[in-house]
């Protein structure tokens, strides 16, 4: 009774809390970086706010070199360098320093390593992180955020499926990505299914007001495309499928918003074949937070008209988070953000589409 008093108070108390926590490293990119980091951080900061974890999150100094990332600078122009309050954060890791994987592998302090795989040019460094805490006994954890690479090609293939067998489990975001996974040839009990989750909502301007600021017409039906501009997120089928839209409801405006992963021309040439530009806005860059919130806020509904995919939507949820309807094709884990089956359709399908 003594002994159990003395854990009560003070110090011994706290040691007791100390034994049960865990050391966890975290790897992935953050902000300013693109791609995942969001996600990252917002994990990241929900693992460090827990009483009994204790997070090291081991990030990119230098990302990808430049030629391998045609959607511009790897690092968002403006973007601020993120803390994660309550965990330690070690940007050290940069894509053309192998001493330095070797290093960073042999210093991981968590006793468990999760290990966030997206992008199949990053295999090199973290096969090497990855087999340097499978030789210290770390429990290694690997969610897959991309079953496949969103281009296709043996190689890729390759590279971006070589990390998994490193993993003692594996994380995935739909069922439809687990049950590739499976096919595979990976047991279904390394095989967990985690939904990516949608952040709760925060204040958001007005519809009228935010067309306002973008110039858009206050009562005009608004179909929003946005984000990176990849042959995979089916644009095209979009634009062809966009004058049956107009058919139906004449005053529709269609915005597309990103930054093009390639010659923006040909996006134009697409508008002009299809007899829609001036019933659309474009704005082909990079856009802030800010400005995609903005753009979010102002559309009736935002759609993901993907050819081929084999994750969860980082951006749809987002939409879904601002309120806003989603229309999605029926590929990867995107009909699972959605309960209305109206809203799904067929890949490259431009009449259901519409």
């Amino acid at each position: 009774m003594r002994r159990e008093l003395q854990r009560r108070d003070g110090e011994p108390m706290r040691a007791a809390a100390r034994d049960r926590t865990i050391k966890v490293t975290l790897i992935g990119s953050l902000p300013p970086h693109r791609g995942i980091s969001r996600y990252v951080q917002g994990l990241a900061t929900a693992l460090a706010g827990r009483d009994d974890v204790s997070l090291e999150v081991l990030s990119f100094a230098s990302l990808y070199p430049g030629w391998l990332y045609p959607g511009g600078d790897p690092k968002a122009t403006g973007a601020a360098t993120s803390d994660v309050p309550g965990g330690r954060v070690r940007r050290s890791l940069r894509w053309w320093n192998p001493a330095g994987w070797l290093l960073d592998a042999l210093t991981m302090r968590g006793a468990v390593v999760h290990a966030q795989w997206w992008s199949f040019p990053l295999a090199p460094v973290f096969l090497v992180l990855l087999a340097g805490a499978r030789m210290r006994r770390r429990s290694v954890v690997i969610t897959v955020h991309n079953v496949e690479p969103h281009e296709g090609g043996r190689l890729r293939r390759l590279a971006n499926r070589a990390v998994l067998p490193l993993a003692h489990h594996i994380v995935v975001h739909t069922e439809a990505n687990r049950a590739a996974l499976v096919a595979r040839g990976i047991g279904g009990d390394r095989v967990s299914v985690l939904p990516m989750g949608i952040a709760p909502p925060t204040a958001r301007m007005d519809a009228a007001a935010a067309r306002s600021a973008i110039g858009l017409p206050a009562g005009a039906p608004v179909v929003l495309f946005a984000g990176n501009i990849r042959a995979y997120k089916g644009l095209d089928d979009l634009i062809q499928a966009f004058p049956l839209v107009l058919g139906r409801v004449p005053g529709a405006r269609l915005v597309i918003a990103g930054q093009p992963w390639g010659d923006p021309s040909t996006i134009e040439r697409s508008l002009r074949n299809a007899e829609i530009s001036d019933a659309v806005t474009a704005r082909l860059e990079y856009l802030s937070e800010t400005e995609m919130s903005l753009l979010l806020d102002a559309a009736d509904v935002v759609v993901y008209p993907y050819t081929h995919f084999d994750a969860q939507s980082a951006a749809a949820a987002e939409a879904l988070r601002h309120g806003r309807a989603i229309v999605v094709t029926d590929v990867g884990g995107l009909p699972e953000l959605v309960d209305d089956g109206a809203a799904i359709a067929p890949p490259r399908d431009h009449a259901r589409l519409a």
